[in-house]
């Protein structure tokens, strides 16, 4: 989840921060809407109409590959700038927790207050586990330990430790860490036979398959960055220039990409591979990187999101959601009507709000903390 503004300006970028903000907001619509609504099974016969909302608002899951897709991409190109440093160790880590600790430690501490008043002011149906909602299936006290909290803390929730409180979303992020170790530390030694002790977090990957199987696809974005280098510095153009060639290459990776995302929606069982899911996209976004598409100032405003605050979003908007549903009557989950489509819409959008204040006071000064690391942690 790194910014895109460690990178050259390209018009590709702005449209992958686009994509970023339209990744997280997919989250954000998915669960909100299951503590909102009841399920479709157990809404009975619904329209068609009603049909389709469930069934657009049902790609969460799959967008978390976007992330681990642009995340490789990213990542592996601050790698490559610097791996020859003498100390390369102490400045990439540096960058990496920088990043993620200052959203990660508000988002545990905002999120355990929040699951607490919901559950001990609100008395909320939903943290109690029996609302039937598939985000909370069990009573979200359970997971608001000390124990969790440092679990969480150190990047081993769903590994050794629960996800804090309500904030499920969470695994992603420790997923994502431990590629940040893997990458390197593999890096190295492939490439220049250096052993790091990061090697040994590889262990990891025997507690969760999911944990391999998300890296995986974090190495498709880390080869397209690679792919994408060397074309870049190729003196032939990509399919010789602009024209159908590109536009044809462009509706061929989105009709692909689509027909995967609802082959997966529809359980389709090969589909449901997140290795099949990150191919797809990752041939989008090749596409994309080679067509270099200009910036649309309407998109603007997406873009800037999903650069400064998409992050803060995925992290936050749980426990956020969880507690708003609680107090909007009648506290638990209902047949889809259209007041209960207001209040879904209405949660959304107060999600992204609070989540764009919340990165102006924590993503918005990682730099800050950084050159304070720096400064603190000299080489």
């Amino acid at each position: 989840m790194s910014h895109a503004s460690d990178q050259v300006v390209r018009g590709s970028y702005f449209w992958a921060d686009v994509l970023r903000f339209i990744a997280a907001l997919l989250v954000v619509m998915e669960h909100s809407r299951d503590l909102l609504f009841l399920t479709v099974a157990e809404a009975g016969k619904l329209s068609l109409i009603w049909k389709a909302f469930y069934f657009l608002t049902g790609f969460g899951s799959e967008a978390v590959i976007v992330f681990f897709v642009l995340s490789g991409y990213w990542i592996t190109s601050a790698i490559t700038r610097r791996i020859d440093r003498q100390a390369f160790w102490r400045d990439y880590l540096i960058d990496r927790l920088s990043r993620l600790l200052i959203v990660v430690v508000p988002v545990l501490i905002l999120g355990g207050l929040l699951d607490l008043a919901s559950i001990r002011l609100i008395g909320s149906h939903y943290a109690d586990g029996a609302s039937g909602a598939l985000t909370v299936q069990q009573p979200v006290s359970a997971s608001l330990s000390l124990s969790t909290f440092l679990g969480n803390l150190v990047f081993l929730q769903k590994l050794v430790v629960p996800t804090f409180g309500s904030n499920g979303p969470l695994w992603s992020l420790a997923f994502e860490f431990w590629y940040y170790i893997w990458f390197p530390s593999l890096l190295l030694l492939l490439t220049r036979r250096r052993f790091s002790i990061g090697l040994l977090s590889l262990a990891l990957g025997a507690l969760s398959l999911g944990l391999v199987e998300g890296f995986g696809v974090w190495l498709m974005g880390s080869a397209l960055f690679y792919l994408d280098r060397r074309f870049t510095q190729s003196v032939t153009p990509w399919l010789g220039g602009t024209g159908w060639k590109q536009v044809f290459a462009l509706f061929v990776s989105l009709v692909l990409l689509g027909a995967a995302l609802v082959a997966s929606r529809l359980s389709v069982p090969i589909a449901r591979s997140s290795i099949v899911l990150g191919g797809a996209f990752s041939l989008f976004f090749w596409v994309l990187l080679r067509l270099d598409p200009g910036q649309l100032r309407p998109a603007a405003p997406f873009a800037r999101y999903g650069a400064g605050s998409s992050f803060s979003l995925y992290a936050l908007h749980f426990p956020v959601i969880l507690a708003l549903a609680s107090i909007i009557a009648p506290g638990q989950r209902t047949m889809p009507d259209s007041a209960r489509l207001l209040q879904w819409g209405g949660l959304v959008l107060a999600a992204i709000a609070l989540a764009w204040l919340f990165s102006r006071l924590t993503e918005a000064r990682t730099p800050q903390l950084r050159d304070w690391a720096r400064r603190r942690f000299p080489g």
